[in-house]
């Protein structure tokens, strides 16, 4: 499974709940820091998108064959070629913008390829199902084994620099406002 920004707060849990589940996790991420933290989260592999030929690394580290899974947050570009490694019967979920826009695949080029891509609200497909999961992930907080990072905290008067952050990519984890 490929989770691209893997050291933002949503990555960093769900690389957590994909080795949980058996999965193979290949991390990619802007940076040596932000794959640290993936790493540290349970991914194999860690790959900086920043760098040139990192899709090969990727192929690599599937023997060639490509993701079964990839997890999409960063969008543009980075999306794009998430996509692409993609192997054939796989599945590709879009569900951020970091980039500034969504990775968009037309339906019948990945129905070509064989890929479903899974709508981003296929997660929470009802309130109920929304709150069940929103239970069990707390209880595995609480237990121990899902570890939420809380990268840097500012103050609310300075809620201003932590957009700045966030929007340089300097974050790791989760930003907060305190008030």
């Amino acid at each position: 499974m490929l989770i691209g920004a893997a050291a933002s707060g949503v990555s960093s849990l769900l690389i957590q709940l994909a080795g949980q589940a058996g999965a193979r996790v290949i991390a990619a991420a802007s940076s040596g820091p932000k794959l640290d933290l993936a790493l540290s989260r349970g991914a194999e592999v860690g790959v900086n998108y920043t760098e040139p030929y990192w899709t090969e690394r990727v192929r690599e580290a599937t023997g060639g064959a490509g993701v079964d899974v990839a997890a999409d947050p960063a969008g543009g570009a980075i999306g794009r070629a998430a996509f692409e490694l993609v192997r054939r019967g796989g599945r590709f979920m879009a569900f951020g913008a970091g980039s500034g826009s969504m990775t968009s695949v037309p339906e019948e080029e990945a129905a070509g390829r064989g890929v479903t891509v899974v709508p981003m609200g296929a997660a929470f497909p009802s309130p109920e199902a929304t709150y069940e999961l929103s239970v069990q992930a707390l209880a595995e907080g609480a237990a121990g084994r899902l570890r939420p990072v809380i990268g840097q905290t500012f103050p609310l008067e300075r809620a201003a620099d932590a957009h700045a952050a966030v929007a340089k990519r300097a974050t790791l984890g989760k930003t907060l406002l305190i008030p």
